[in-house]
């Protein structure tokens, strides 16, 4: 009897646990169901409006307006990911530490919410595959190149997929075709890397793809700010990939017209300006900027001010400089700035202060880009040639006229070593050919190769790549071969060698 008793309370034990089991199961299985349903991901006309305050640089006030809707609408992933590209676009202009650091924080907490996305959702993968992107374009910058790889190539797989999923959801285009573009530059040297990670350039692909979100029909619509930035990146693409500087300004004007109230446009209209040698235009672009406490403080383009306005002998310049020198806080083109401003007093004639502004670039700043780069090789050199400096300038910011003027004044034979005199030919040369007279500018060439053969300057290595080219072009083989070969036999050359090597291998194989 007692043991009849005692299995009845055990299987009625065994029922409540089930019972329990089973409504903790059911519980979970409805919970974990909302919380997943939970998740979206939509852009109303609040984070369409600070997604635009972003582009412009207002980053407080598009901050503002984010952590508010996230008070009100905590599953929206939207939220996050224009959280996410703020905090981006801060430590991408500063490139201080404590942003770089805030900026990781934000990414890991956009990264979790994206992940709670349902797999149906284009925007889930584009947010991860954009999270890893921009990360590993912020790595680069703070010389992970490592994570950058990494996180690019993850960037890689997850667009790719999207696409897969999704074909035509035209968001996609925009990391898609940067990547394919930027990849289709990557050296022989590293190619291997690229094929390793199972990542393919495609130039015209890349361009392609750009273009098509760019010229997209333009609304009020969230499809207005991808647009936006693929337009950036194609005009950007055009002139330093494609190298199309014709259509890289139509496409700049395009996208850009609203410079006076959006401080990226400002960038990259002012940055395409001095490229192409229009001067007088960045000057004005970079003078009418928005300067107004509501938006960041973009220092960078106080030195590209500095920068033209030294191209044109202002001596105002020098304010401009010292305004990024004295308050920039980042790592590059400080080393470039430096240099610049040592170039600004040994045109005036202030040699003290040339020396001091030139000893300081090894001190300070970083050497991660090309004009920082450069700005060393400065530095362990002898101060230049006032007057050649001063027609170098006049030339790269495109005022020809008044470079061939100073030129014909000095005397080449004046001139204390051979190492100036081959300077002397190349700047004169390059002014004949802008000028039309290419005879003229091929004599003054050679003469310049010959003045270089011992030279560790740049002038005779290129002096012999625009022979290469020139002969290439009319269709005088064994004459461009002679030129390319001799660009790469100048072995005490220590500037710009890769470009060098690299356009004298081109011609090369086009003669092939």
């Amino acid at each position: 009897m007692l043991k009849k008793k005692q299995q009845s309370q055990r299987e009625e034990q065994f029922e409540r646990n089930k019972l329990l089991r089973f409504s903790f199961l059911f519980f979970l299985v409805l919970f974990t169901l909302a919380s997943y349903a939970g998740h979206t991901f939509y852009f109303n006309k609040n984070l369409i409006a600070a997604q635009w305050q972003n582009y412009e640089l207002r980053l407080n006030q598009a901050r503002t307006i984010l952590v508010e809707e996230q008070t009100s609408d905590q599953e929206n992933s939207a939220i996050h990911y224009l959280l996410h590209f703020n905090a981006f676009m801060t430590a991408f202009i500063t490139e201080e530490q404590s942003d770089y650091a805030a900026y990781k924080k934000v990414q890991d907490a956009a990264l979790l919410h994206y992940e709670a996305l349902p797999d149906s959702f284009a925007f889930k993968r584009l947010a991860q595959s954009d999270a890893y992107f921009f990360s590993g374009t912020l790595k680069a910058k703070f010389e992970e190149f490592y994570g950058a790889a990494r996180d690019v190539n993850r960037a890689n797989v997850l667009i790719n997929e999207n696409h897969h999923l999704f074909p035509n959801f035209l968001p996609n285009n925009r990391t898609r075709g940067i990547i394919k573009v930027y990849l289709s530059t990557v050296p022989d040297n590293y190619a291997w890397v690229v094929s390793m990670l199972g990542i393919s350039g495609d130039m015209k692909e890349g361009l392609s793809l750009l273009k098509k979100l760019a010229h997209t029909a333009q609304d009020t619509g969230y499809l207005s700010l991808f647009a936006k930035e693929a337009a950036y990146l194609y005009s950007f693409s055009l002139m330093h990939v494609a190298k199309n500087p014709a259509k890289a300004w139509s496409e700049t004007l395009r996208c850009t017209n609203d410079y006076t109230t959006n401080l990226t446009s400002t960038y990259f209209r002012s940055a395409m300006a001095g490229k192409l040698k229009k001067n007088e235009t960045a000057i004005s672009i970079l003078e009418r900027r928005p300067i107004s406490e509501e938006y960041e403080r973009f220092y960078f383009l106080d030195y590209l001010l500095g920068v033209a306005k030294l191209h044109k002998l202002d001596t105002t310049s020098i304010i401009d400089l010292d305004q990024f020198y004295s308050h920039y806080k980042g790592r590059n083109y400080i080393k470039s700035c430096l240099q610049k401003m040592s170039w600004y007093y040994i045109l005036y004639g202030d040699t003290t202060k040339g020396e001091e502004y030139k000893a300081l670039i090894d001190e300070k700043g970083y050497k991660l880009n090309g004009e920082d780069k450069q700005a060393i090789v400065y530095a362990a050199k002898g101060l230049p040639n006032s007057k050649l400096l001063k027609i170098r300038l006049l030339y790269d910011g495109g005022y020809t006229q008044e470079a061939s003027s100073f030129i014909s004044k000095v005397d080449y034979k004046l001139l204390s070593s051979r190492q100036l005199k081959a300077e002397y030919c190349y700047r004169r040369g390059r002014i004949l050919e802008k000028e039309g007279n290419m005879k003229d500018a091929l004599m003054l060439y050679e003469a310049c190769t010959l003045f270089g053969i011992d030279s560790k300057e740049y002038y005779a290595a290129y002096a012999s790549i625009y022979l290469g080219d020139y002969y290439l072009q009319q269709g005088y083989h064994a004459e461009a071969k002679k030129f390319y070969r001799r660009a790469l036999n100048f072995k005490n050359n220590r500037e710009y060698k890769s470009s060098v090597e690299q356009r004298a291998k081109v011609g090369l194989s086009k003669l092939k």
